[in-house]
């Protein structure tokens, strides 16, 4: 079972932070820098800064879970 406090403490990392900004920049840069004939390169990167939200939103889902449990109202 995954436990959301230790998704919590991985994403109140900074280091954590900072490598996953430094991935999402890298392949922001390629897109940015890439020649007009490199289409499949820039599609690539762009996949890989949509998996990388992606991911980013599912842990930051998976840590609010107990938030939102905690504060469901009880009928």
């Amino acid at each position: 079972m995954i436990q959301s406090s230790a998704i919590q403490v991985i994403l109140d990392d900074s280091s954590f932070h900072e490598a996953i900004s430094d991935l999402t920049k890298l392949n922001m840069d390629i897109i940015a820098n890439s020649d007009v004939t490199e289409k499949e390169i820039r599609e690539v990167c762009y996949m890989k800064v949509k998996v990388i939200n992606e991911i980013m939103a599912h842990l930051q889902s998976i840590a609010d879970g107990k938030k939102i449990k905690d504060n469901k109202w009880k009928i």
